[in-house]
């Protein structure tokens, strides 16, 4: 009688410190949930908001996820360290990961954007083991800062789904989200930090009233009222009198976590240092950039300061340079008209920047992650 091999089961824990995490993690995630290898649960921080730990279990809740309810963060710690789980997964290193997992465990790192500012380098725990990298450029940077960690180039997992028909097409998203389909949509997604919107006051819907406009804020505006010295309270305001007076302006709830299919929706994306501007990028669709925000006391001061703590001056020079960048709301108009009506001039940039900076856009980049680390475990 030949006795069958026993598979060993890997315990897998997603921790999603912040919610807007989870849209990298998800592709992957998902995948593992069917593949009968993996026991997956997820976890999300006391460290932030409670509006936002409370949406974020409603959200694991609605999936029928297993995820680690806990009291306190001590508790969480505790409760992940009796898991020793095979596998722990973060989307940033800023907090002790290494007091929640044991020695053992492998730890992951797939970070929650993509771009070139300061944080994409200096986020970086020492008890990383495996980086997940989504392209070349991220590659050379990291060793250029001298990162000491394994690197796995896979691609950027948070696109997958709109590279493998997960997402359905711009008219069907339009109309799921009540929009005229005969008309060009405008994506605005502003960054928490510096932001442009405190300029643009309740321009931007009177500027774009031919357009469909919609405006996606970045979750710190919901659930954080200030950011060092600056007032995020402020925006949240300004986005509650554009929906009193321009109630055809679709303003997304911090509920709907994922832009992806805001990025199918739209025909071109507005933003500042943001990395949704690499994102659209891999659809090959128009990026205006505003290089005008409001900038709190100390950055007045010194500009320096700003590009040292939250930017990085290639932002405002040759790694956007297939963006159209305005100086004021007043020349957004003429950026708009260029992107819908004149012939694009940045095909082939896009193109060598795509190949850069995202490797494969075929939406297997969650497919590798989970081939890599199957390969990883069975090794130890």
């Amino acid at each position: 009688m030949v006795e069958r091999e026993i598979k060993k089961i890997y315990k897998v824990l997603f921790d999603v410190y912040h919610l807007y995490h989870l849209p990298q993690m998800e592709p992957f995630a998902r995948l593992m949930l069917k593949n009968p290898l993996f026991d997956v649960y997820f976890s999300t921080s006391h460290q932030t908001d409670s509006e936002e730990r409370l949406l974020t279990l409603k959200i694991f809740e609605q999936n029928n996820w297993n995820y680690i309810l806990d009291e306190n963060e001590i508790d969480r710690q505790d409760q992940i360290l009796n898991l020793d789980p095979d596998v722990f997964i973060c989307g940033w290193s800023r907090y002790p990961i290494e007091k929640f997992c044991s020695p053992s465990t492998l730890c992951c790192m797939i970070y929650h954007g993509i771009g070139i500012k300061p944080t994409y380098y200096r986020d970086h725990n020492q008890r990383i083991d495996v980086r997940f990298i989504e392209g070349s450029f991220r590659e050379r940077q990291l060793k250029e800062y001298g990162i000491q960690v394994d690197l796995e180039l896979v691609g950027f997992a948070k696109l997958d789904p709109l590279f493998n028909s997960e997402i359905g097409s711009q008219t069907e998203i339009l109309e799921q989200l009540n929009l005229d389909t005969s008309k060009k949509t405008i994506l605005y997604a502003p960054t928490f930090y510096p932001s442009s919107l405190e300029v643009f006051k309740l321009k931007l819907p009177e500027i774009t009233k031919k357009y469909n406009l919609i405006i996606k804020l970045h979750h710190y505006v919901y659930f954080r009222s200030r950011f060092g010295g600056a007032n995020l309270k402020k925006q949240l305001k300004l986005v509650e009198k554009v929906k009193k007076h321009f109630p055809s302006v679709k303003i997304i709830s911090p509920e709907d976590y994922n832009i992806l299919p805001l990025y199918r929706a739209a025909d071109v994306l507005l933003t500042e240092a943001s990395s949704t501007i690499y994102e659209m990028m891999a659809l090959q669709k128009h990026v205006i950039i505003c290089d005008f925000y409001k900038k709190k006391l100390s950055h007045k001061i010194s500009e320096k300061r700003m590009f040292r703590r939250r930017l990085d001056r290639d932002m405002k020079s040759e790694l956007t340079n297939f963006c159209y960048h305005i100086n004021s709301p007043e020349e957004l108009s003429e950026a708009l008209d260029k992107c819908f009506y004149k012939p694009d001039p940045f095909i082939e940039i896009r193109k060598k920047y795509i190949d850069d900076m995202l490797y494969k856009l075929d939406g297997k980049a969650s497919e590798r992650i989970i081939h890599a680390l199957r390969n990883r475990l069975q090794k130890k």
